[in-house]
């Protein structure tokens, strides 16, 4: 067996371990709520990206006004 594939069903046990002992003591709402952070964290991303395109609009607006303005004599 090559040493990535042993390593590979380490971490696959692992995480099965770590996945039965959650469900064992109840868990499960943790997993709800990293899901709700994803969602959260992807709309606050989304968001960023919106403003950020929005200021690069008026900056790129603005440039092309003042190169206008000082190519005229």
């Amino acid at each position: 067996m090559s040493s990535e594939l042993f390593y590979a069903m380490g971490i696959i046990t692992f995480v099965r371990a770590r996945a039965d002992r959650a469900r064992r003591e109840g868990f499960n709402e943790r997993g709800a709520s990293a899901i709700e952070w994803a969602i959260i964290s992807a709309v606050v991303v989304v968001l960023a990206l919106i403003v950020a395109r929005v200021i690069q609009g008026v900056v790129e607006d603005n440039s092309n006004k003042i190169e206008q303005g000082s190519n005229t004599p």
